[in-house]
């Protein structure tokens, strides 16, 4: 079974998971998990990915400490890469209104969890970003985070085995 869902995972082109983005530029991807692991998830890709992880929010205990209504589960992750945002921000310095990259995972109104990011690929619509090419690695990267993040456990536990064994081969090969 584990192999299955595996091949299936690898046939499959990353365009056909990547869901439209909004008007907003905002894609937003159903969770097979609950909100804690899909954003664990995150933070773990974040982190092995060398990146520098600045904050994770937690909106619905906020919530609770600022005496305010009960909130629906959410939790927001703040991470980046200064040397790719920089390319950015000397392009326009107003694109650190979206930066560091943010995503949010939150349980909806319909029992489901979701996640959702502003893709970067947006970014050239509301900043002059003319001849900057990095937003396309960033939402590329963005794009498999989603993807990884917002596996069932089943699937993400194959994906995690695969990684062991792949690292193994090269620790061998050196």
């Amino acid at each position: 079974m584990k192999k299955n869902l595996l091949a299936i995972a690898i046939a499959l082109p990353l365009s056909l998971f990547a869901a439209d983005m909004d008007a907003n530029g905002i894609v937003t991807k159903k969770s097979s998990t609950d909100v804690k692991t899909t954003i664990d998830r995150i933070e773990m890709m974040v982190k092995k990915k060398g990146l520098t992880f600045f904050i994770r929010i937690n909106h619905q205990e906020n919530a609770k400490k600022a005496g305010g209504p009960d909130l629906d589960d959410a939790e927001l992750i703040i991470f980046g890469n200064p040397k790719a945002g920089l390319k950015l921000m000397t392009k326009d310095p107003k694109a650190g209104l979206d930066l560091p990259l943010k995503m949010l995972a939150y349980k909806a109104k319909d029992g489901n969890v979701y996640l959702s990011y502003r893709d970067v690929k947006f970014y050239e619509k509301i900043y002059n970003l003319e001849g900057c090419k990095v937003q396309n690695k960033m939402s590329k990267m963005l794009d498999i985070f989603s993807e990884r993040a917002t596996l069932s456990p089943e699937a993400f536990e194959v994906l995690l085995q695969k990684n062991k064994k792949a690292a193994k081969a090269v620790e061998a090969a050196h």
